[in-house]
């Protein structure tokens, strides 16, 4: 049998480009280009289970691409920071979410996409990718890879640090989890004196058992009036590391509570706690 060297090497060229990049099904194909341009596969339906999806998620672009035909665009606010990293072979998108934003329940543990779930996806450019989107926590990760190594698809229940190692820090440079809401009891005073009306005064609390190696929380005094019996002041809960607890990758909160203020000269504001 003779062939033409020629035709040969025009087939071999052509089996090389499919090889190199996988083409997926139109709206099932994510690509990441930058921590601007990027997308993910996500459920549908706003509010769907993520595992539950695996089958029929479809992919969420920051911004329509032709790399990623007929995808939507991620919902306003849900995606809260985004990490952009590359390696020898792959590239990644690491970050959190505000999952309310796509009405994603608070305790959906997540789940993982990759291009045998839902069947037939793809990563523009690369072989493989894998994807977890964890609503519980507000955490998701993305990295498509020329080599399945680079793409550990087998640690699913492991969560995102695991499988892609990366930068999880929020909008403020903190780990951050927008879901959480700190509780435990806050104890500690502080006042404000001078002549009536007084001006917006700061104090200082110990914050205990909430974040116990957060620090102090500062509590902010609005100007009571020489008429009011109460004044509301703001209580701001510092960033707490994420090693502090499992709950305590929150981003700093506000909280109220209630003050007993003596309307008159020399006012002093004590907190109620």
């Amino acid at each position: 049998m003779i062939f033409n060297v020629a035709s040969v090497a025009s087939a071999l060229a052509i089996l090389s480009l499919s090889a190199s990049a996988a083409p997926g099904k139109s709206g099932q194909i994510v690509q990441i280009t930058s921590s601007t341009n990027w997308c993910m596969m996500m459920p549908p339906q706003a509010g769907g289970d993520i595992a539950a999806n695996e089958d029929r998620a479809i992919a969420f672009c920051t911004s329509p691409s032709s790399s990623a035909p007929a995808a939507r665009i991620f919902p306003d606010g849900f995606i809260q920071s985004a990490n952009f990293a590359k390696g020898d072979g792959y590239v990644q998108i690491t970050g959190k979410i505000d999952a309310s934003k796509y009405s994603l329940s608070e305790t959906d543990r997540g789940g993982q996409y990759d291009i045998k779930a839902p069947v037939g996806s793809a990563c523009a450019g690369y072989n493989h990718y894998v994807n977890l989107i964890e609503p519980h926590s507000n955490t998701m990760c993305i990295r498509c890879c020329k080599e399945k190594k680079d793409c550990n698809t087998g640690k699913s229940t492991y969560g995102c640090a695991a499988v892609i190692p990366g930068d999880y820090s929020g909008p403020t440079g903190t780990a951050t989890n927008s879901g959480v809401s700190p509780s435990g009891t806050a104890t500690g005073t502080a006042t404000a004196t001078g002549t009536a009306p007084v001006s917006t005064e700061t104090g200082s609390l110990t914050i205990d058992p909430i974040f116990p190696t957060a620090g102090t929380a500062t509590v902010s005094v609005p100007t009571i009036n020489p008429s009011a019996t109460t004044v509301t002041p703001t209580v701001t809960v510092p960033t707490a590391s994420p090693s502090t607890s499992p709950n305590a990758a929150a981003s700093s909160k506000s909280q109220s509570v209630g003050v007993l203020a003596i309307a008159a000269l020399g006012a002093v504001a004590v907190l109620v706690l």
